[in-house]
């Protein structure tokens, strides 16, 4: 019993990236998705912070583009996207 508050802590955790320490963290939602997006320069990375039964690929990264342009201000560049269900990374056009 005493490893699920444990687990719960660890699938609430959103640590950046080394090159998104010290990055201002924002926390979006974007239908029924939880992100904490953190933006560095034109590099940004979304991170879910909410539980999902069987996220996939398809269903997580739409949301994850949505709020990484909501936050950053900038087109996520498509081939950049990088990552898996929970951690996101991406590179921007500010032009």
């Amino acid at each position: 019993m005493t490893i699920f508050p444990l687990l719960m802590l660890l699938a609430a955790c959103d640590s950046p990236a080394p090159a998104m320490m010290g990055a201002d963290a924002t926390r979006i939602t974007v239908e029924g998705v939880d992100f904490t997006v953190r933006v560095r320069g034109e590099r940004v990375e979304a991170i879910r912070t909410n539980m999902m039964p069987n996220p996939s690929i398809g269903s997580v990264y739409p949301r994850a583009v949505q709020a990484m342009e909501a936050v950053s201000g900038c087109r996520v560049i498509e081939y950049s996207l990088r990552g898996d269900v929970a951690v996101m990374r991406a590179d921007l056009d500010c032009g």
